[in-house]
């Protein structure tokens, strides 16, 4: 999988992932709402939202009786509540804190009448009518409504006037005695009369819907209310009786969950927020931050990936495997690691060739120099007066003099080749011939230099004809370099074995030089075609040039072929010319 895959496979998951949890947020919070919103109605209005699920979750004993959840049955507790359930006769089958005057059988009319108010009950009554294992049943709820009862006996003896009442001593006295107030109020809800009213937070003015909610939802005003309308005189009679000192009537009740439960919900979602982001900072920019600091050390020649406190890399384990946070940048973590090796080998190679040049350009100033001395020590002794030199004399000087600047010129020829061979300047025209011959020609007239001594040169052509595309001037060169070196570099009794091999192919050979000479080591071997490097000490001689094996190598690739150098301290060298790749003719 590629990094922009992984990328965005990692980014959408997270994504995903963070809608998750806030939409977890959100549901927690939305069951908490509803949660406490429930328990609200039930406090609020329990006649009408908590019989329901009373009877829902009631349970239907073997015995008859009725199991409730004992949490209902604390809010009908806490609302000085009762409970019966009738059953199809109207008798009843299941009590909860019924009160003795209650009745325990009800007419059909007669519960009607208690229920719609039109006989006298001294309770406010909720019925609930539910089906429940194949019966029908009704759930009669109670309340006493202690405001309704007193304005029910004051009532029926009133005595307003001209805007006035008259209350009987007993009436005024159970006022009182319920810690009750009374206000009359005019067909547009202000006062006109009141008894036992409190000198402050009493409104003296009302609107239809205060009076409704006050007599709706009495915990929410903290008030026990009944009202009387009287139709003779177009006024309301209003009776409050104050159960809970604490409520002041003007809070929403639901602010309490709603406001919280926003506000917890949205810091939630701010704090996971910024915890993702952290952790997004952690997972992804830990890495680049990482990767960031390695550049820079790369930038400052160090080629170390930057390491943790027990000195391993950042990126990686103690067993060399990736960390989880790097696993999605492991190709440009690979890339990295690929550079910092390479970018170190150019440095190390760097400065090996700054030594090597170093070293050459003091071999080849030696080398230009000792013949450059030799013709002017020549020249200043032919210019002398003092000395009368003969004509043989003079002659040997030429000689001495023409040799030096001929040797000179094949070193600055030799540079100057291989500055063509590297750039590649020098294209030779190859033909096809026959490798056998050309290469017995070549050692033939190579045994018959006196500077390599007799019987050191073997020559064994291949069985079959070969072959193959060469330049013939630069391949006798390149056979002379190589005899040069096998055979001059080597002790006196060290041999030279040339050899032909064919190849699979038609246009396909290769040729060995095989010495068993002193031989050389690795440094040697791998330093022997540098242009810079000159593998004999200048003063040894100077038949050649120290580019030679330089030329070699470039002669032999401009004609498509390759070189390769096995070698041995003490036991000889073997050099391979291998052409197995199918040239073409320019």
């Amino acid at each position: 999988m590629s990094i922009r895959r992984r990328l965005m496979t990692r980014f959408i998951g997270m994504l995903a992932g963070a809608v998750v949890l806030i939409i977890l947020l959100g549901s927690v919070a939305t069951y908490w709402v509803v949660q406490k919103i429930n328990e609200v109605n039930l406090v609020d209005d329990f006649a009408t939202n908590g019989l329901d699920q009373l009877i829902n979750t009631a349970e239907i004993m073997p015995d008859d009786t009725i199991r409730y959840d004992p949490e209902l049955l604390k809010q009908v507790d806490k609302n000085q509540g009762w409970l019966q359930v009738l059953d199809e006769q109207g008798y009843a089958i299941d009590e909860y804190h019924t009160p003795a005057d209650v009745p325990t059988h009800y007419k059909p009319g007669e519960l009607i009448a208690y229920w719609e108010s039109q006989k006298p009950f001294p309770y406010q009554i909720v019925m609930l009518i539910r089906e429940k294992n194949g019966k029908d049943f009704t759930l009669l709820y109670g309340e006493r409504n202690p405001a309704r009862v007193l304005i029910d006996q004051i009532r029926s003896d009133r005595g307003p006037t001209s805007g006035k009442f008259a209350l009987q001593p007993e009436q005024q006295e159970a006022i009182r005695a319920a810690n009750a107030y009374l206000q009359v109020l005019d067909p547009s809800g202000r006062e006109i009369s009141s008894f036992n009213k409190p000198a402050m937070d009493v409104p003296t003015e009302y609107t239809i819907q205060e009076l409704v909610l006050q007599v709706r939802y009495p915990s929410r005003y903290g008030l026990s209310v009944a009202t009387w309308y009287d139709e003779q005189n177009e006024t309301t009679w209003l009776i409050s009786i104050p159960s809970d000192p604490s409520a002041t009537g003007n809070e929403n009740p639901y602010s309490f969950i709603l406001e919280p439960a926003l506000v917890i919900l949205i810091v939630s979602i701010i704090i996971l927020l910024i915890l993702l982001a952290f952790w997004y900072a952690n997972r992804f920019g830990s890495p680049m931050l990482h990767m960031l600091q390695w550049l820079q050390r790369l930038e400052r020649g160090h080629y170390e990936e930057p390491t943790g406190t027990l000195g391993v890399p950042r990126s990686q384990r103690r067993n060399g495997k990736w960390k989880r946070k790097y696993h999605v940048y492991a190709e440009v973590l690979r890339s990295m690691q690929a550079l910092s090796h390479t970018l170190k080998q150019d440095e190390e190679l760097r400065k090996q060739t700054d030594s090597l040049r170093e070293e050459w350009i003091a071999g080849i100033t030696h080398d230009l120099k000792t013949p450059l001395s030799s013709i002017q020590g020549y020249a200043h002794m032919l210019e002398a007066d003092k000395y009368s030199w003969t004509e043989e004399e003079v002659r040997e000087f030429a000689g001495i003099m023409l040799d030096k600047s001929m040797y000179m010129d094949r070193l600055v020829n030799d540079l100057a080749m291989t500055y063509r061979l590297r750039s590649g300047g020098y294209q030779p025209v190859v033909e096809e011939t026959d490798v056998n011959t050309l290469l017995r020609d070549l050692i033939q007239r190579a045994e018959r230099n006196p500077a390599y001594g007799e019987g050191r040169i073997i020559f064994q052509a291949s069985e079959v004809p070969v072959y193959g595309l060469v330049h013939i001037p630069s391949f006798e060169r390149i056979v002379d370099n190589l005899t040069a070196n096998a055979l001059l570099h080597n002790p006196l009794e060290s041999t030279l074995v040339v050899s032909v091999h064919s190849g699979k192919q038609a246009d396909q050979f290769s040729i060995q030089f095989a010495d068993n000479g002193r031989g050389m080591d690795s440094e040697t071997v791998w330093k022997l075609f540098e242009r810079y490097y000159r593998g004999t000490d200048t003063g040894t001689s100077d038949v050649g040039s120290g580019l030679g094996m330089a030329v070699t190598k470039g002669l032999i690739e401009a004609m498509k072929g390759r070189i390769e150098v096995q070698s041995t301290p003490g036991e000889g060298t073997l050099i391979r010319l291998i052409w197995d790749e199918p040239s073409q003719t320019n």
